[in-house]
């Protein structure tokens, strides 16, 4: 008995130490088994290592491998990582191939639970986020920590991170290119279709605002002008055709000169507003309805006065195209190393924005607009007119108001294409009637708001005809502040009235004018008045005008009561003058030391024309070096000239050294009888001197068999071979 009980104890302690040896074995193997693994092991861990110097490597910019060994093992953000591609890389492209295999060297087939982790911590994070039980063994304290981003919050509470700044702290960054803020998901995730930012910039900006959309992303840029707490507010580029986002993502920021600026975001936030219709949006009251076409810039393409009784008139603005309306018009440019005009009309044109849209019909774009009981706010994007849909780098801005007696329009024009342009006569604005209202009314003298006696037309021909052109201009006196002018039917009197304070010049005519009242037909009457003004990017052009209807008494009496509502001041920045003096012109002797003369220069081709305070006489500068000319115009003196009383004709000028040629050749192409515009049979040549002194050519006109009849015109081809940029000033053209 005892016996067998002590053969069984001895069995089980027997059974026990088997089994704690064999435990042990299983444990001592495992032991070995790593430790035979380590060399492999120690290989991995050194690949991965190796990995995480050469993705440091690649961040450093003049690394002479960047192998991107981490992007290819780890499988994502790789649109991230061309930034290894910067000038003194070589070709990353090529060798990033050869940096994905040392991660099969790992012995993962051994013991895959064991080694898998050496694989997977650079595929689920970049080297700085590798996990550490991993690295922590064979890197040393040069790892730091995962940085986390900055979070920032605008003061309308709204947090967002900040990336590609140069530098920055507080929420005020400088910036250059591809700094972009990024809003924290689920704060601005509402649907929209309009934003409002309030910010500080240095410079202006250029921005790119992504959204989410029912079918992925969408991204929409904008132009910021330079400020301190300014606040911009835009649509989104679909709102026309309802569209909307459901969230606001981010902003990408950077300057329009390739410098730095500092930058704040204030606050930001989104809205949802009212579509209103786009082709006719009408605001009234009991006198007025005025329309704004929403879809061609916001211009104004209906004017109607309820208390008009004649038969089928309704609508007295012709909207027949995008370049009719009444419309802003702005011309700069005529062309750089970065920008070639298109042609229009058999000429080739300038930098031309309008609001409307361009001559191929294309729309101008539309940026925000605000709607009150008696006022709408438009800010457009407006196409270049001679290009076939090529939107400008510029906003334009109107206000239109009601009131009992008529409509106010305020205008603000902003340039942002960094270009350098020439002195133009600007429109201001562009308004367009209907053919019905044939007689074009003003009042021409020097004393304004006395009712002096009206200057009439019936006659006027199309503008844009060479041949009319020069009868289609109306020069206002030097102290004349009655600048109104007006189109009215010759028939009942009764028209349409516009007043723009201190403007230099009416610019009227008639285009295939049949007398329809069809707001739609091709038939229009057209004025522009006129101011030369250098257009300079980023300095706003604003001016404001009137709109009435009725008699012409009616219309200058309207005009009388608020001729004080603004005084347009800041048109005489960047401006010369083309005002006459209030004496009658002695057109015998044109004296261009006295600046009212420089309005006897008229359509210039290839040419800025503008009044040198310095010289005290006409500038005449090269924009294009092909048949540079402007015309003089004998046409406007109040005595008809002959040319069998003048046997000579006297140019005083000077050429500067710094021109490009050692001397010019200048046609002059002499129009009269019944001649209006040259045709070359008419030229007489001149040489003129290069020595930046004053000299007189003479010109025998007795000699010219051409030369008879009235004294139309001379065209002043001033310089033959030339350069951008050569300049010729003129002190006086003298009959005898």
């Amino acid at each position: 008995m005892k016996k067998q009980l002590f053969c069984k104890i001895t069995a089980l302690l027997l059974a026990l130490i088997t089994a704690l040896t064999a435990a042990a074995c299983v444990k001592g193997d495992a032991g070995d088994d790593t430790a035979a693994d380590t060399t492999d092991a120690d290989t991995t861990v050194t690949d991965t290592a190796a990995a995480d110097t050469t993705d440091a490597a690649t961040v450093a910019p003049g690394t002479t491998e960047p192998e991107t060994t981490v992007p290819d093992t780890t499988g994502e953000a790789t649109t991230e990582e061309p930034a290894t591609a910067e000038p003194g890389t070589t070709e990353p492209e090529t060798t990033a191939p050869k940096t994905t295999e040392p991660e099969t060297t790992a012995p993962e087939t051994t013991v895959p639970e064991t080694t898998k982790p050496e694989i997977t911590a650079p595929v689920t994070t970049a080297p700085v986020t590798t996990a550490p039980e991993t690295t922590a063994p064979v890197t040393t304290a040069n790892d730091d920590p995962t940085p986390q981003p900055t979070v920032y919050k605008t003061d309308n509470g709204v947090s967002y991170t900040a990336s590609g700044e140069v530098s920055g702290s507080n929420g005020t960054f400088t910036v250059k290119k591809d700094f972009v803020i990024s809003f924290e998901a689920g704060q601005l995730n509402k649907t929209f279709n309009r934003f409002t930012l309030k910010y500080t910039s240095s410079k202006p900006l250029r921005i790119y605002v992504t959204y989410k959309k029912s079918s992925g992303s969408g991204s929409d840029d904008f132009y910021l002008e330079a400020g301190n707490n300014a606040s911009f507010s835009g649509l989104l580029s679909s709102y026309l055709q309802s569209g909307t986002s459901s969230e606001l993502n981010g902003i990408k920021v950077e300057t329009l000169d390739g410098k730095t600026s500092t930058f704040t975001l204030h606050s930001v936030s989104c809205e949802k507003v009212e579509v209103n219709n786009s082709k006719q949006y009408y605001i009234e009251n009991s006198r007025f309805k005025v329309g704004i076409q929403l879809s061609w810039g916001g211009g104004i393409n209906y004017v109607q006065d309820k208390t008009c009784t004649i038969s089928g008139l309704t609508n007295l603005i012709n909207s027949h195209d995008t370049g009719r309306l009444v419309q802003q018009s702005y011309y700069g440019t005529a062309g750089n190393s970065e920008y070639k005009p298109g042609k229009f009309n058999g000429s080739t044109w300038t930098y031309n924005p309008v609001q409307g849209g361009d001559q191929y019909g294309n729309a101008s774009r539309l940026i925000d607009v605000i709607v009150t009981e008696n006022s709408v706010y438009i800010k457009s994007q407006p196409q270049d007119w001679s290009l076939n849909n090529r939107i400008t780098r510029s906003y334009m801005e109107n206000t239109y108001t009601l009131t009992d007696s008529y409509v106010r329009v305020d205008n603000r024009f902003v340039d942002f294409s960094g270009w350098e342009h020439r002195y133009s006569h600007q429109e201001l604005p562009a308004f367009y009637t209907v053919s019905y209202l044939d007689r074009f009314t003003w009042y021409g003298g020097s004393e304004g708001w006395t009712n002096g006696k009206l200057s009439v037309r019936d006659d006027l021909q199309f503008w844009g005809d060479a041949r009319y052109a020069e009868s289609c201009r109306f020069p206002i006196k030097e102290n004349n502040t009655e600048t109104w002018c007006a189109w009215v039917s010759s028939k009942n009197d009764f028209g349409i009235g516009l007043y723009v304070p201190n403007i230099d010049q009416f610019y009227a005519g008639r285009f295939n004018y049949n007398g329809s009242k069809l707001s739609s037909n091709d038939a229009t009457n057209y004025v522009a008045p006129l101011m030369t003004i250098k257009m300079v990017s980023y300095v706003p052009i604003e001016y404001s005008y009137l709109i009435t209807t009725g008699s012409t008494e009616q219309i200058r009496q309207t005009f009388y009561e608020n001729r004080n509502f603004a005084d347009n001041a800041s048109l005489h920045k960047n401006y010369t003058s083309m005002r006459v003096p209030d004496g009658d012109l002695d057109f015998t002797n044109i004296d261009f030391s006295l600046k009212g003369y420089a309005a006897v220069a008229n359509s210039p081709n290839n040419t800025e024309i503008s009044y040198n305070d310095t010289q005290k006489a006409l500038q005449l500068k090269v924009t294009r070096p092909d048949d540079p000319q402007v015309m003089i115009d004998y046409t406007s003196s109040d005595v008809p000239l002959t040319a069998d009383d003048y046997k000579t004709l006297k140019i005083e000028y000077m050429i500067p050294n710094d021109c490009s040629q050692s001397s010019y050749v200048c046609d002059l192409f002499l129009c009269t009888g019944t001649k209006m515009n040259p045709d070359g049979s008419e030229r007489t040549r001149i040489t003129l001197t290069k020595d930046g002194e004053y000299h007189t050519a003479v010109v025998n006109l007795s000699s010219l068999p051409f030369w008879t009849g009235k004294i139309n015109r001379i065209r002043f081809d001033y310089f033959d071979a030339c350069a951008v940029g050569d300049v010729i000033y003129v002190k006086s053209f003298v009959l005898e």
